[in-house]
């Protein structure tokens, strides 16, 4: 299991040593993909031939000939990458003191910096996707914040600061169990304050009404019912962005914003981040640039 090999104390050196051969990869990913065996993506049947006369291992169906390929429906789908880079992006992508940039990425990899932006946007997208299927429910506390140190103290907005609403599921005992940060559209905002409309389409897009018993949202920026740790996750998800990325603008924030999410989340449950983050992208459609490019536009 990947959890048992690859654990939050791991060394760069000594996952390099673990996954040393496209053979260990190809294996690793099989399991990530299939984790109860072979299942013919066309019929459901579980035995089929394999071909291996390619770069990567071709499976043909026993039952209906069908052929698929071990990276087909993956987010490595289309890469001429090897496994052994893309791996080694998982990995470094997963830390949670401080994750990684393209420019790193590329060093580290022996890539140009355009394929290792590339690898990097896929993983965060397949992250965003998977974050919009978890919605919050039971008990839940939002609050308005921003990205971007405070340009100006006044009530008037800088063009650089970001609202934003963070939101959390908590357990009985007010602590967080899942969190989303998630920008707010200028045309919900009046300078610093964040309207009606912001919130509800907050609610709307991110709170499983049907599943929600309680929620409580705090906009106002000095108000004493203000969920003190939500802010505090804000100036911490700030703090990573700017000291490994160097500060973005809107354009970009929200993939990053749900890439900070998405290992807090899985720290908040103890949840080994490698594992998941394999078997997320193992099994995440394949998205291509001129597709990624639309989506983020």
């Amino acid at each position: 299991m990947l959890d048992k090999i690859v654990s939050a104390d791991t060394t760069l050196a000594e996952f390099s040593h673990i996954f040393d051969s496209e053979e260990t990869c190809s294996k690793a990913l099989f399991t990530a993909k299939w984790p109860e065996g072979f299942r013919c993506p066309r019929c459901g049947y579980s035995h089929a031939y394999t071909i291996i006369s390619r770069r990567l291992p071709l499976y043909e169906c026993r039952d209906c000939r069908h052929q698929t390929s071990l990276i087909s429906n993956t987010v490595i789908e289309g890469s001429r990458t090897s496994l052994m880079k893309w791996f080694l992006a998982f990995f470094l992508i997963a830390r949670t003191d401080q994750g990684t940039n393209a420019v790193e990425l590329s060093s580290i990899l022996g890539v140009t910096y355009k394929t290792a932006w590339l690898i990097l946007t896929k993983i965060r997208f397949v992250m965003s996707q998977a974050d919009e299927q978890a919605p919050l429910s039971g008990i839940v506390q939002i609050n308005s914040a921003f990205y971007g140190r405070p340009y100006n103290p006044t009530v008037l907005r800088h063009p650089q600061e970001q609202p934003l609403l963070v939101g959390s599921s908590v357990n009985q005992q007010g602590e967080s169990i899942y969190i989303k940060m998630k920008k707010i559209s200028v045309a919900h905002m009046r300078d610093k304050s964040v309207l009606r409309s912001g919130t509800e389409a907050f609610y709307e897009q991110h709170i499983d009404n049907d599943d929600t018993t309680h929620v409580t949202c705090v906009t106002a920026r000095f108000s004493f019912t203000r969920f003190k740790g939500l802010l505090q996750t804000a100036k911490k998800a700030s703090k990573w962005i700017n000291d490994t990325f160097h500060g973005l603008g809107s354009k970009h924030l929200q993939g990053y914003l749900d890439e900070f999410c998405y290992r807090l989340n899985l720290t908040l449950t103890k949840s080994p981040i490698f594992h998941h983050l394999t078997s997320l992208c193992a099994n995440s459609p394949s998205i291509t640039y001129a597709k990624l490019i639309s989506q983020k536009l």
